[in-house]
């Protein structure tokens, strides 16, 4: 059977490029020839796949956009037989990974007749119209309902994936050294009580968020990573909180950071899903986070943190710093609870897309 996917750039690898990538690399390995159509390629090769760089013209974000999806049509239309799995809007495509947010949803009135966001809703319409048959992927059983709120999406076009953790993460909380370790090589003393702060870019994520709920917690440490804002070091100098805070460049491996930390921050203003909160549970570690991510009802199911409402409230927030720092241990340990129970569906996300792709193949053929 042979597979493509479709990535509009690849060499960005950030979420999405790496599921694309995790994707891939399961569908070769369970013996199927597969092929990475993308805009832009890592420098780096990958075994067993092929990636396939299609030249793209535009001085623009949208019409490079367009452009991508249409010479990703082509390419499907001259290769009869194989599945096309989009993970960047490409109408025509038999399944597609939904990593963001609705067009529909967030552009309306006359705005949506700007260019840009014209031809960004054409390309979305043109995968959950009715008159489509893509089938879609979703990261969260919100994000599907928005979806199906917009376009009255068919029930049966659309599959919530599991929680998405990534191999890397399984391997990194296996190998990661004890936790006082950790600690020492950050410069934290053992009984400091600390805070984690992790993501770009920052003011989406909630940094600012955190640094002002840090006031209420004289005690408490903060660390900021991922991000060099440059609004980040004035705020805590503003705040007065130089002592506290340390602002920490990004790292692409987090669990050391996480394993580390008390308690991760995650009071984002948007997000579709939020694969760090499954990392952070994975890592053991309890987890506040705003309502608006996709991936907060994973924490209130777990019940190693707490979910904050919407709209979202500084004094809210500053009181689940509080009441998890004072039940630290019954957090901690519901965190453990959690890290043991993602061990038992290690790579569920990716075996379902694997089997509905190979499903696809076998109806078609």
């Amino acid at each position: 059977m042979r597979v493509t996917c479709a990535i509009f750039q690849l060499d960005k690898l950030g979420g999405k490029e790496r599921d694309c990538l995790a994707v891939a690399r399961l569908l070769a390995a369970r013996g199927h020839a597969v092929t990475v159509l993308t805009s832009s390629a890592p420098a780096t090769p990958e075994q067993h796949i092929e990636l396939r760089v299609l030249p793209i013209k535009g001085t623009t974000n949208h019409v490079r956009t367009t452009a991508f999806a249409r010479a990703v049509r082509d390419h499907h239309a001259a290769a009869p037989g194989e599945a096309l799995l989009a993970f960047d809007r490409v109408p025509g495509a038999d399944l597609f990974f939904a990593a963001d947010p609705s067009y529909t949803l967030r552009y309306s009135g006359w705005t949506s007749w700007l260019p840009r966001r014209r031809a960004m809703l054409a390309l979305e319409r043109g995968i959950f119209d009715a008159t489509a048959k893509t089938h879609i992927f979703f990261l969260t059983t919100r994000q599907r309902d928005e979806y199906r709120a917009a376009y009255r999406l068919d029930a049966a076009r659309a599959t919530v994936l599991p929680l998405i953790l990534h191999e890397e993460r399984y391997a990194a909380v296996a190998a990661r050294a004890d936790r006082a370790v950790l600690r020492g090589t950050l410069g934290l003393a053992d009984d400091a009580v600390v805070a984690l702060c992790l993501g770009i870019p920052a003011k989406r994520k909630g940094f600012d968020r955190a640094l002002d709920a840090l006031a209420s917690h004289p005690k408490l440490q903060l660390i900021l990573a991922g991000s060099s804002d440059g609004w980040i070091k004035p705020r805590v100098q503003q705040l007065g909180l130089q002592g506290r805070v340390r602002v920490l460049p990004y790292v692409a491996e987090v669990t050391e950071l996480l394993s580390a930390a008390d308690v991760f921050l995650h009071p984002a203003r948007e997000e579709a899903a939020g694969v760090v909160l499954g990392e952070a549970l994975l890592a053991g570690t309890p987890v506040i986070v705003s309502g608006v991510c996709g991936y907060a009802p994973e924490v209130a199911r777990s019940g190693a943190g707490i979910v904050l409402p919407e709209p979202f409230q500084g004094e809210a927030l500053a009181r689940a710093i509080g009441e998890v720092i004072a039940r630290l241990p019954a957090f901690r340990q519901a965190a453990a609870a959690e890290s043991a129970r993602l061990q038992q569906v290690r790579g569920h996300w990716l075996a379902t897309i694997a089997d509905q792709v190979e499903a696809l193949a076998q109806h078609q053929g």
